[in-house]
């Protein structure tokens, strides 16, 4: 008998993708700009929306858990979750950005981000609210979501952005050298399945969950 050799070739996905339907035919193109300086990589599963002013360009829809319970009515100063390894969830936000309580209507300013010393990669990070701002509002408790919001509003705040599909493979945003890439192109899927616990960030209902809950099923 004959030496037979069978080739067989298969599509593989990161593990954060249990099933992907359907993904962006050409991808899309990611903006650079609203990603803090210490990112280097974004990781498969990152959510995205698609930018009102750019037709093709994708922003990163920022979300983190709050490892502390407020224990104020209004706080300036809340501390999340924060990792720097893949598919470990983290936190992508920047001074000056609006963050708001997954499903309550009030929003503060951030002033400024410490971020913390990484133990296997995972740590916390503090985030400074700007008294102006109103603070939280409220007694959220630990490990409730939080995203960016549209603006700092005591009443009625909006998330910023609402994601339309999921980054799909990891891809490279800034040098090691500090250099920022620009006009990065990756695909992204918009009909599938995900393995919510290893994706490398938090997915609150407002902004992420709601408005993909028709396409993407979070397992």
């Amino acid at each position: 008998m004959g030496l037979q050799i069978i080739k067989q070739t298969e599509t593989q996905y990161n593990p954060v993708f249990l099933a992907v339907l359907e993904d962006i035919q050409g991808g899309v193109t990611i903006g650079t700009t609203r990603i803090p300086t210490t990112t280097k990589f974004l990781h498969p599963g990152t959510p995205l929306a698609a930018s009102a002013s750019s037709v093709g360009l994708y922003n990163i829809v920022k979300t983190a858990a709050l490892k502390r319970t407020l224990g104020t009515s209004a706080c300036v100063t809340i501390y999340v979750y924060s990792s720097s390894l893949p598919n470990s969830r983290g936190q992508e936000f920047k001074a000056g950005e609006y963050i708001m309580i997954d499903g309550m209507g009030s929003a503060a300013t951030i002033a400024s981000i410490t971020i913390g010393a990484k133990t296997s990669g995972v740590g916390t990070d503090i985030i400074y609210l700007t008294a102006a701002g109103g603070g939280l509002n409220s007694t959220a408790v630990t490990g409730t979501k939080i995203l960016e919001a549209s603006a700092a509003a005591t009443s009625g705040a909006a998330s910023a952005f609402d994601a339309d599909c999921l980054l799909q493979d990891a891809v490279r945003v800034r040098l090691e050298s500090g250099y920022t890439l620009q006009n990065i192109t990756a695909s992204a899927v918009v009909r599938g399945t995900v393995d919510e616990s290893i994706l490398p960030y938090y997915a609150p209902s407002e902004g992420v969950k709601t408005p993909l809950t028709a396409r993407i099923r979070f397992a």
